[in-house]
């Protein structure tokens, strides 16, 4: 790892530790194990330095999790998709709430929550909007609501679980199935591919 990936990756970390405030440059240099004439050098402020680190965060999430341009299952596409969007806000839950309380004395920092959830709202409506036309789901779905609900419950979940966990009786690796399920019950969605052959022993033969 070069100079300029440990900087980044220090400063995720000791930002999602410690906020903005908190995470001086000599300690996102010590905890990158350089100084901190390096890192003015490689990044020029602390705010251009943990800016980049959130914004690349958050576009390793959008390049990972992909909805087909050719919908053919939903179930197992949607389903792919919220599993890493909810494993990585949950992985990164601390770097998120931190981004969200210094958003107001720093905009720069709420670009984190706002990409995440832009990106969600964009991709889901896009994906929906090729699930309709293709017949793969209720033609009279309420695309904005539909997208809100799922997008709100996965970020919900992975910001509040640990505050109250009394309001999930579900272990995180369950909840992103079920959130889909349900999902997928509401815009009543259908499935392209040919269901599967039954085996020949599965087959009951009348007399």
């Amino acid at each position: 790892m070069d100079v300029r990936e440990q900087l980044l990756e220090a400063a995720v970390k000791v930002f999602a530790h410690a906020g903005f405030r908190g995470a001086t440059t000599r300690r996102i240099a010590q905890e990158a194990g350089v100084n901190e004439v390096t890192l003015f050098r490689q990044f020029g402020s602390k705010e251009g330095l943990i800016l980049e680190a959130v914004v690349r965060a958050v576009t390793r999430l959008q390049d990972e999790a992909v909805l087909p341009e050719v919908p053919q299952d939903p179930a197992a596409e949607l389903l792919d998709w919220t599993r890493r969007h909810y494993e990585f806000m949950l992985g990164n839950n601390r770097l998120i709430k931190a981004a969200m309380a210094d958003a107001v004395a720093h905009p720069d920092m709420g670009c984190l929550s706002d990409r995440i959830s832009s990106s969600i709202e964009q991709t889901l409506r896009a994906y929906l909007g090729r699930l309709t036309a293709a017949g793969l789901c209720d033609s009279d779905v309420d695309v904005p609501v539909a997208c809100s609900v799922l997008g709100g419950v996965v970020f919900a979940d992975a910001m509040g679980r640990d505050v109250h966990p009394q309001c999930y009786t579900y272990s995180p690796a369950e909840a992103p199935a079920r959130y889909v399920a349900f999902f997928l019950r509401a815009i009543g969605a259908r499935s392209s591919l040919p269901a599967p052959a039954l085996a020949p022993e599965a087959v009951v033969h009348h007399a």
